[in-house]
């Protein structure tokens, strides 16, 4: 290809598909060193610093490839990067996930990664997940697949700092300290005032609660613990409350989605007098084969 710099600088839109996408306008410049680096010998890695420079920043390849040192073992992962939260910890183990050039990791592999650390993984791993990708250390890639962001550049290099937002602080500051005070204080809704042992077996119910892979099922395991105890209905939060406290969290945005599921099936339905969301007797039917033959 031959680029005349004298030509009329017009953008252009690229589009690039496959596992990772990329679409944006660029100059006939830029679009030549892509088309170069394409071509060119994969061992030679000169042009893909050059593109990346031409493009205006590393890729996500590279952004990985840039956290810092090699680390040896899931355990020293942690211990470098300082993480103390849930969220910080899935961030360095994801990280660690990363360092032989993957480009994106899987819930499992993280979870993996507690166990050889000798860790306890998160008991609501969603959360803890989604205040990472809050904060902006990890974000979604396509499907259920995620890839680590430049804010973590350094994670294992020794003066690493997370962010004191609301999922990094990890007790190293007052505004954290709160913000963790305030999740582990959240009150206990008043219709389960009389309630003072939440277990995850039921009479009757094969599964037990954290044998439910649904957030539909979830909510109906909580739908008829709520009933064995006399209490007809539940609002959003309240079995957004129930179900963190079981050990699984629906969170209280995720609801109405499930509930939706639910209800097309005939196993849920939602008061007219006080909006409660309440299991039907299909529900309770379709909650004994959950998990039935495996028990």
């Amino acid at each position: 290809m031959y680029y005349n710099p004298t030509m009329n600088e017009k953008p252009i839109t690229i589009t690039i598909k496959g596992k990772v996408g990329y679409e944006d306008e660029i100059t006939v410049a830029q679009a030549a060193q892509i088309i170069a680096f394409l071509n060119a010998d994969e061992r030679d890695s000169s042009l893909g610093s050059d593109l990346g420079a031409g493009l205006g920043g590393a890729s996500r390849t590279e952004t990985a490839k840039k956290t810092g040192k090699a680390v040896g073992s899931a355990r020293e992962a942690l211990d470098l990067s300082g993480a103390k939260t849930n969220p910080e910890k899935i961030v360095a183990l994801a990280q660690y996930v990363l360092q032989d050039g993957g480009e994106t990791f899987k819930v499992e592999d993280v979870k993996a990664q507690f166990r050889r650390a000798r860790e306890t993984a998160p008991a609501n791993f969603s959360r803890d997940l989604a205040a990472a990708v809050k904060e902006g250390w990890i974000a979604q890639g396509e499907g259920d697949e995620y890839y680590v962001t430049n804010k973590i550049q350094g994670v294992f290099d020794g003066d690493f700092k997370f962010s004191k937002g609301t999922a990094g602080g990890g007790g190293r500051s007052k505004g954290a300290t709160k913000s963790t005070a305030k999740v582990k204080a959240k009150a206990k809704p008043d219709v389960f005032a009389d309630i003072d042992e939440f277990p995850t077996r039921l009479d009757g119910v094969p599964a037990a609660y954290p044998r439910m892979k649904s957030n539909r099922d979830k909510l109906l395991w909580a739908l008829n613990f709520a009933k064995s105890h006399g209490i007809k209905g539940l609002a959003n939060k309240e079995l957004s409350w129930l179900t963190d406290h079981l050990g699984a969290g629906v969170p209280s945005g995720q609801v109405t989605a499930a509930f939706v599921s639910g209800k097309s099936a005939g196993y849920m339905n939602r008061s007219t007098v006080d909006q409660t969301i309440r299991i039907t007797e299909d529900g309770e039917t379709y909650l004994k084969t959950v998990g039935a033959a495996e028990s």
